[in-house]
């Protein structure tokens, strides 16, 4: 069976087909924007399909014209090992497939795609399934690359991001409302910063990583923590730079991870700040026991009750609408 779909009916068509699919989530688009991820239902994390596959244009020139997000790559590849995340240099094909049913369609894998233009698509199942099916796995899959340069990417979108050689599409009336993703299966980290990040570490991370100087930046927070965190995290950063007064505790976003060797330790992550609370610091304290948190603990990966209980306390103090602008951190 054959089925046209357009406009709003593309999108929902994407997100019920990925809350169903079980078995096969294949997905191949030449241009990849960010949020990408949001067009699909957030159950591809609760509940990902056992053979997932995703193919990408990330050649330097897509990167460098703002074609392909390569940190949107690295959200597919952090979620969904990064074996199953490879580029194409030589096609220019949209197709998502969905345990027995494919859809072909001119909507590349960006959000305001969906949201904004015009596309169209039709939906297959039965023998022209299949045959989309072995299209993908001979002509696309059998031919990509594993991508093994992330970094090199990130560092020439960020230039390009600078000099303001990236796209910047205009946006049309938007005749689709992309559902939003929760924080549901997000990872949530606590880090203690007791020393304040000095310049000449905080310059030479900034000149290696190009992050833009907006970024806040957190240091030396260790292998094993920088191995597991990924894009999209958040994290409670609890600053301890201060010995007297009230204690920060921030609520910080995790948008970027890198590895650059400097006297300040090698692994550190950017991120921005959400949400900024005051404490006191007997009541920090009391908050880190309730949650079963050491006092000298670093850095930990938290549990679901570790946040309800971080969450709950937090939720009890003040808060701070906007921040002001501070020394970079170092854990």
């Amino acid at each position: 069976m054959v089925r046209f779909l357009s406009c709003k009916e593309l999108y929902e068509t994407i997100h019920q087909k990925s809350v169903e699919a079980k078995e096969v989530l294949w997905v191949c688009s030449p241009n990849l924007g960010l949020d990408a991820h949001k067009v699909f239902s957030q159950e591809i994390l609760k509940n990902p399909p056992a053979d997932t596959r995703f193919v990408f244009r990330a050649t330097d020139q897509a990167i460098k014209s703002g074609d392909v997000n390569p940190y949107e790559i690295q959200y597919f590849m952090e979620h969904f090992n990064s074996d199953n995340v490879k580029s194409q240099d030589n096609f220019n094909s949209n197709i998502y497939i969905f345990d027995t049913s494919a859809l072909i369609t001119s909507a590349n894998l960006i959000k305001s795609a969906f949201e904004n233009a015009l596309e169209t698509g039709v939906l297959l199942d039965g023998s022209q399934f299949d045959e989309v099916k072995n299209f993908f796995n001979q002509n696309l899959w059998e031919n990509a690359k594993t991508i093994k340069e992330l970094q090199k990417l990130k560092k020439i979108w960020n230039i390009a991001k600078k000099s303001g050689t990236t796209n910047n599409l205009k946006k049309t009336k938007s005749h689709t409302a992309i559902k939003d993703w929760t924080d549901d299966y997000v990872s949530r980290w606590y880090f203690t910063i007791p020393t304040q990040l000095s310049k000449k570490t905080e310059r030479k991370i900034k000149k290696e990583t190009n992050w833009a100087s907006s970024f806040s930046v957190v240091a030396d927070i260790g292998p094993n923590c920088f191995k597991h965190i990924k894009i999209g995290d958040l994290a409670y950063l609890a600053n301890l730079t201060k010995k007297r007064g009230k204690i920060e505790v921030e609520l910080a976003r995790i948008l970027d991870k890198s590895i650059v060797e400097t006297d300040d330790g090698d692994f550190h992550f950017a991120y921005k700040t959400e949400k900024t609370n005051l404490m006191e610091r007997n009541q920090f304290y009391e908050m880190l026991k309730n949650a079963a948190v050491g006092p000298k603990t670093w850095g930990a990966q938290l549990n679901g009750n570790q946040v309800q209980s971080i969450t709950t306390t937090l939720s009890s103090t003040k808060a701070r609408k906007r921040p002001k602008p501070k020394k970079k951190l170092k854990t």
